[in-house]
């Protein structure tokens, strides 16, 4: 007998995967990771990355029906899945699978906002193509795991092509060979490398990721051959960790890793979130009139954390907005500072704030292996010699403490009201919950853009 082929299985699975078979957590984790991503979209529709591709293309032709997120023009549906991917990740607010650190919705929800508007898609129909692109782009992430990441792969624009691909494939109901055909495909495509951070380029992987997983499955629909067992094939040559347990994992059949996604309060990596809110637990704590607490007065601060946050996050002076995105410096002295982390302090203005670049220059960092990721300590040294420590187990955010329905409303309200007015904001955050009612998707893309 020959070799499994498990990019069998998984087309097989997700072919035959239905709307009713899916549990009701997973159909509301879907709707919160469409809300948040929704967010970042619209709140960075209009930021450098995606204005420079919109100045690239032409709008306004009599063919061009797509909407772009956060404007009135329309574009084709290839150009329009481009700048809503990029704008979808300019900012690394959106979701993460803490796992492989994998941004598992953009890709998808870049593609499908698109197909389904063009196409008519219902809301469950919608919602189930969305739902198989992120268990795919999960599943193949797991099996490239942890090495891929550590080797310097970029595993949201690696894996992305895979899971643009079978969200468009469900689109398009496609059978099980036509669905193993554009995963097929995909892994022709995967591309994108951790040395990008930082750069425009970084935000590309997201984008032309969508893209090509909508030509994937269109090539797939038209009978557009390739070979077999693709993913395990492309697998091996990009990661030196896979294994015949995470291989068989490949297609679960009914194990949804969507139930945990997580959603970021703070527009950074991740790893850096435990220090945000340490460094405002201490500017908190500075309030309240202590025997000891003037940022003034601190001499050094030494930061703990798990050794990826070093990694990926250790730009001390960033020089644009999206280096702050990978400064943990930078994270701490604004969260001590203003209490705040958001999207002003993330951002070409924020980095060149000068009571932040003094605070960067005192931070210290170590190390601990034993700590988790969503773990760090920060321990505060004032000119008098006292110390002050601020421990968080679990950042905000983490699966230990996850965002509410409520913070992620407010996120969307932050970062979409200046685009979609209040009104405009509240009617999206409503059709968001109910999107299973939705009969007509391209009603509810063209409510994402300024009135």
């Amino acid at each position: 007998m020959g070799e499994a082929d498990h990019t069998l299985q998984l087309a097989e699975f997700l072919s035959r995967l239905q709307y009713d078979d899916l549990p009701p957590q997973v159909i509301l984790q879907a709707k919160k990771s469409i809300l948040n991503a929704l967010a970042c979209g619209l709140g960075y529709a209009r930021h450098a990355p995606a204005e420079k591709v919109f100045s690239m293309i032409r709008t306004g032709q009599a063919s061009e029906e797509a909407t772009i997120l956060g404007r009135q023009e329309l574009t084709s549906i290839e150009n329009a899945i481009l700048i809503n991917g990029i704008a979808l990740t300019t900012a690394d607010y959106d979701d993460t699978y803490l796992k492989t650190v994998i941004h598992p919705s953009g890709t998808s929800l870049a593609a499908l906002l698109s197909w389904a508007e063009v196409n008519h898609m219902s809301g469950k129909d919608f919602l189930l193509a969305f739902v198989c692109g992120v268990e795919t782009q999960i599943a193949v992430g797991n099996v490239v795991s942890p090495s891929h990441y550590h080797d310097g792969w970029h595993i949201t624009g690696t894996t992305g092509s895979f899971g643009a691909a079978a969200a468009i494939a469900k689109a398009q109901r496609l059978n099980p060979q036509q669905f193993l055909a554009a995963l097929s495909h995909s892994a022709s495509m995967a591309a994108g490398i951790r040395a990008m951070f930082g750069t425009d380029t970084k935000t590309l992987h997201m984008g032309r990721s969508a893209q090509n997983g909508l030509l994937s499955a269109q090539l797939a629909s038209h009978g557009f051959e390739s070979c077999p067992r693709a993913i395990e094939r492309w697998a091996t040559l990009v990661s030196t960790t896979v294994s015949k347990d995470s291989l068989s994992e490949l297609a679960r059949g009914g194990t949804y890793q969507i139930v945990e996604n997580t959603f970021k309060p703070y527009p950074c990596g991740i790893v850096i979130h435990p220090l945000i809110d340490a460094a405002r637990e201490a500017h908190r704590s500075f309030q309240q009139n202590d025997a000891v607490g003037d940022v003034a007065d601190i001499e050094s601060i030494e930061a703990t954390v798990n050794p990826l946050c070093v990694r990926l996050c250790s730009v001390r002076h960033p020089k644009t907005g999206m280096e702050t995105i990978f400064s943990l410096y930078h994270g701490i002295a604004v969260g001590i500072l203003y209490d705040q982390a958001g999207p002003t302090q993330f951002s070409d203005h924020g980095c060149k704030d000068e009571s932040a670049k003094q605070l960067r220059d005192k931070i210290e960092v170590r190390t601990d292996t034993k700590l988790a990721d969503d773990t760090a300590t920060l321990k505060i040294t004032f000119l008098n010699k006292q110390e002050r420590t601020f421990h968080v187990e679990h950042a905000t955010g983490s699966l230990a403490n996850p965002m509410t329905s409520e913070q992620l409303e407010a996120k969307f309200a932050d970062l979409s009201s200046r685009v979609l007015g209040d009104s405009g904001t509240r009617n999206v955050i409503k059709q968001c919950w109910n999107l299973d009612e939705v009969t007509d998707m391209s009603e509810f893309v063209q409510l994402l853009t300024p009135t």
